[in-house]
């Protein structure tokens, strides 16, 4: 949790620092704003990359951690059926 809210701070001023410096910027308003719009593009299209790569890691160790549990509880229940046999 430290750990997002870091990073989000981290997005958040260097957001505030790049929108800033493209005010500042010698270019003309209408410049500045398509800059701006198409830079905004770009770091919004990498962050849905990288939370869509997150997501299918998390995915892939939650189906992986379901398989093992599974295995674990059959293995539990194969016990169990073993000893009220006997």
């Amino acid at each position: 949790m430290k750990a997002l809210k870091m990073i989000s701070t981290f997005i958040i001023g260097a957001g505030a620092g790049i929108a800033a410096g493209y005010l500042t910027a010698p270019r003309s308003g209408k410049e500045s704003r398509d800059k701006l719009v198409d830079e905004s593009k770009e770091y919004k299209d990498a962050l849905e990359k990288a939370a869509t790569q997150k997501l299918s890691e998390a995915k892939s160790m939650l189906n992986k951690t379901i398989k093992e549990k599974a295995a674990q509880g059959k293995e539990i229940l194969d016990q169990v059926a073993d000893k009220a046999v006997r």
